[in-house]
């Protein structure tokens, strides 16, 4: 991946795609669906536990919908946020509609809203309409031809082109990241992964 350099100049329309690090991230988060599925629910069936079954279920129905989601982007080669002068158009892919467009006129003000769950961060670029609901899209690290954008170098790509910037400059925007995972952790997940694999397929 190259970097931009400051001050560069965007050209509309800004194309920005998931990134394919985001996008393997939950295939590979996908392959756990097995032992989840082989080990874990009969584990909780014996002990009784038909709470946690149903909330084990429900987690292995959310990483199915996370793969069809990225699979589904991925192969439509559309981007998943586009700015233009006019608006911003946001890819929906399992929506009727697939797109929804919401023009700079009919927009109010722009904001970022920012949450930690334990250790886990939420962003949201926060549009609300002159009339209508409020618009949350989550935001994620995306790319922006052959470089990767972090979610406040986003949100102020898209407020510049909401002030009706012609020309919009890029600017490096660094953010301190909660570490969920370390190095150890990484280890310790691939090692659990490859032995809940040998079980599965050896037994």
């Amino acid at each position: 991946m190259q970097k931009l350099k400051k001050g560069q100049v965007f050209t509309y329309p800004i194309d920005l795609y998931l990134s394919n690090k985001h996008i393997l991230l939950i295939l590979a988060l996908g392959l756990l669906i097995f032992p989840l599925y082989y080990y874990g629910v009969p584990i909780m069936q014996e002990e009784g536990g038909w709470v946690a079954v149903i909330i084990l279920l429900l987690l292995i129905i959310l990483i199915v919908l996370g793969i069809i989601v990225s699979l589904l982007a991925l192969l439509s080669g559309k981007p998943a946020l586009q700015i233009s002068t006019n608006g911003l158009t946001i890819l929906q892919v399992l929506r009727k509609s697939k797109q929804k467009s919401v023009l700079w006129r009919d927009v109010e003000y722009i904001d970022i809203s920012y949450q930690v769950y334990g250790r886990t961060e939420t962003w949201a670029l926060v549009i609300q309409p002159k009339q209508g609901k409020v618009i949350q899209y989550p935001l994620k690290t995306m790319r922006y031809k052959d470089t990767l954008l972090n979610e406040m170098e986003i949100y102020h790509i898209v407020k510049l082109a909401f002030e009706g910037k012609p020309a919009i400059h890029y600017q490096s925007i660094e953010m301190e990241r909660i570490k969920l995972i370390t190095k150890k952790t990484k280890w310790l997940l691939l090692i659990i992964f490859i032995l809940l694999s040998l079980v599965y397929f050896f037994q």
